[in-house]
């Protein structure tokens, strides 16, 4: 018996529409207008002869035969995803997608990546860089490097790298009117933050310094730039010995407390247990974990 299905655009803009409970959004994931989008909705409408959204003034939201569509028609997308994607699955590309922090891409793992391609010259990589958790379903990453707690359901993580946090600044700091070799002096001193004011909070308690305020200083969302602005003597930043050790090593920051604040984070390398079967994509992963071993 032949199926009756709407038209195969209008369930995918049904589908997006109601997930992301926005046209405009809807049209920017699926590289349409939003015109287009409002066109496929009412297509589907019509053919199903009930309405799937209420239309407000500043929101969207689904009916109640919406919510009752929508999840079983994503899981119908998803099938088809998993299944399209298990075809040919002993014809893997040696051209793999890695996500990675562009701190973490920049200070720690391109100094190493000479050594992957040393040892694995048929493997070619492609590298994207981005802070925010990597969404598998949705994004063509094969495996990713991620800062976070370790638990990503329905993932594989494994730790690579914790942090340690400790004050760093320009060697000049050391021999001011108030020179940094009296741990007291921090509140004479521009404090230079990471994206938020947290993390020097928790260095001044485990230091037990009182009465220097974490929350004022600078805020500088990129960790490259963060050390530079403490090499340019603009503040005090918090550094770690993954990302600045060089700097050490060549006397243009300096450390001038032995204090080190340990992160409840880490760097994990993570992916879905199925990308593991790509060969290239194990052998990235257990080369990235075995240098740490």
């Amino acid at each position: 018996m032949a199926r009756r299905l709407p038209p195969l655009n209008s369930l995918k803009s049904f589908e997006a529409a109601g997930r992301l409970l926005s046209f405009t959004d809807a049209a920017r994931e699926l590289n349409v207008t939003q015109a287009a989008i409002s066109h496929q909705i009412k297509v589907i409408e019509d053919f199903l002869g009930v309405s799937l959204f209420d239309r407000y003034p500043r929101r969207l939201a689904l009916t109640e035969q919406g919510k009752s569509l929508l999840p079983e028609v994503t899981e119908a997308f998803d099938r088809v995803t998993t299944a399209i994607a298990g075809l040919g699955q002993e014809q893997y590309s040696n051209m793999i997608n890695v996500r990675l922090g562009p701190s973490f891409a920049a200070r720690w793992l391109s100094p190493r990546l000479k050594y992957f391609w040393q040892q694995y010259p048929e493997i070619d990589l492609c590298l994207f860089h981005a802070n925010s958790d990597t969404d598998f379903e949705r994004e063509d990453i094969d495996i990713a490097v991620t800062y976070g707690k370790g638990n990503w359901p329905g993932l594989v993580s494994d730790k690579l790298l914790t942090l340690d946090f400790f004050p760093v600044c320009a060697p000049s700091f050391m021999h001011k009117d108030k020179p940094l070799t009296e741990i007291e002096n921090l509140r004479y001193y521009t404090l230079l933050h990471d994206a938020g004011f947290e993390r020097w909070g928790g260095w001044l308690e485990l230091a037990q310094l009182s009465g220097i305020g974490n929350r004022k200083g600078t805020i500088i969302d990129d960790t490259n730039v963060l050390i530079q602005a403490a090499i340019d003597g603009q503040g005090i930043a918090l550094g770690s010995s993954a990302f600045i050790q060089d700097h050490l090593d060549s006397g243009r920051l300096v450390k001038p407390f032995d204090i080190e604040l340990i992160s409840d984070d880490s760097y994990y390398v993570v992916c879905p247990e199925s990308h593991l079967k790509n060969p290239a994509v194990l052998a990235f992963k257990e080369w990235l974990l075995g240098l740490v071993e």
